[in-house]
């Protein structure tokens, strides 16, 4: 079972994550926007972090930001955008390690990819 933490600021798709990864037997975790994850990042362990990129008060890319340069963080990271602009985003995340799938989503690849993370990272 890993912890995982899901950042995203729409009620339907962080209900849809949560009830996917606990029925695959992972302990979720919801923030609402990046000052939320920011907290629960400081204050839990968390194994994997799944992050909308646009959402308010602090968006995924600072968050990001935060978790590798102030938390010295390099949990895995998956990010989630409805962006058009995905070559620049992938540009962009890079350097930062960070996988990133396109708003919709499949939830079968995603779920896949977060088992991937885990099993590289040893916590799956």
């Amino acid at each position: 079972m890993a912890r995982i933490l899901v950042a995203e600021d729409d009620a339907h798709v962080i209900r849809l994550m949560s009830m996917w990864l606990t029925r695959s037997g992972h302990d979720v975790h919801e923030a609402r926007n990046g000052n939320e994850a920011k907290a629960i990042l400081t204050d839990h362990e968390i194994d994997l972090l799944v992050t909308d990129v646009n959402m308010p008060q602090c968006d995924g890319i600072q968050l990001i930001q935060w978790l590798r340069n102030e938390a010295n963080s390099e949990i895995p990271v998956i990010t989630l955008s409805a962006r058009c602009d995905q070559a620049k985003l992938t540009e962009h995340l890079a350097s930062v390690n960070v996988t990133i799938h396109a708003k919709p989503f499949s939830p079968s690849r995603l779920s896949a990819e977060i088992e991937q993370k885990l099993l590289a990272a040893g916590k799956a």
